[in-house]
């Protein structure tokens, strides 16, 4: 039964053929091995989004357990590490109760989950995820200045390995991608979107275009913005990475002041 109802549901994306055949056969394993316990299984991310590349992009997926002890993670675990290894999908393990409470403490992730998802099989406790504007400003000032404390660190690890920093920097940029996302929409430069439907214009554009709409929006330094964002299609840049990363710092620094004074 979960096997038919992930095959139908992955009718409507653009999900290739293997692809879909490896999530309904992914389904009915677990579906199987977890019996009574399985709640529901849920797509998001990029393949949820329509925005799936093959070997670059994770396949995300919530899996519902009533019971989320080890010994009942135990049946699952191996089908979910194998998984992982072919086909790079990323379990996101939760309980059906607790989906409302974190959309308080992770409430850019949830409200993400809410907007583009598909349902494999079970239950849907995201369909009624409501978060206040409050929540996502402090998410977003907390998500900035965790990015800072933890790019201070990795830079003691790696301050003379060049590519550790260009790969770091351009990671970041497709963190700030959200939160700029988010940022924008709070600020009301989003139109398209509602608080209730964040981060859509993450989903829908480019980190680029994203951090280059805040960098104007917010008079942040678009030179930084703009080149930690084409870090990622780069693999020998000539920039001055320390250089380059202190100005990351900066940025993220002083979008987390704006934040904090967002209303």
């Amino acid at each position: 039964m979960a096997e038919m109802q992930s095959a139908v549901a992955l009718n409507h994306t653009d999900a290739p053929p293997e692809i879909r055949a490896a999530i309904a056969g992914l389904s009915d394993d677990l579906a199987r091995a977890a019996g009574m316990n399985l709640a529901g299984l849920i797509l998001y991310g990029g393949l949820a989004r329509g925005r799936y590349r093959p070997g670059k992009s994770d396949i995300n997926l919530v899996v519902l357990l009533n019971d989320t002890s080890t010994a009942a993670l135990d049946p699952i675990a191996p089908i979910l590490r194998a998984a992982w290894r072919a086909w790079r999908v990323e379990p996101f393990i939760i309980k059906p109760a607790e989906a409302a409470r974190l959309s308080v403490t992770f409430p850019t992730k949830l409200l993400d989950i809410a907007r583009h998802h598909i349902v494999l099989a079970g239950v849907n406790p995201f369909a009624d995820i409501q978060v206040s504007r409050e929540q996502i400003r402090l998410r977003i000032e907390q998500s900035l200045r965790n990015s800072e404390l933890r790019l201070r660190r990795r830079y003691l690890s790696i301050f003379d390995d060049r590519p550790s920093l260009a790969t770091t920097l351009a990671d970041t940029a497709a963190s700030l991608k959200v939160e700029f996302a988010a940022m924008l929409q709070l600020a009301g430069d989003a139109p398209s979107l509602t608080v209730g439907l964040l981060p859509d214009v993450a989903s829908e554009s480019t980190s680029a275009a994203v951090l280059q709409a805040a960098a104007e929006a917010f008079d942040l330094d678009r030179d930084t913005l703009a080149r930690i964002a084409a870090l990622r299609r780069e693999a020998d840049p000539s920039d001055d990475l320390p250089a380059l990363y202190n100005r990351t710092l900066a940025v993220i620094a002083r979008a987390a002041e704006i934040v904090s004074t967002m209303e």
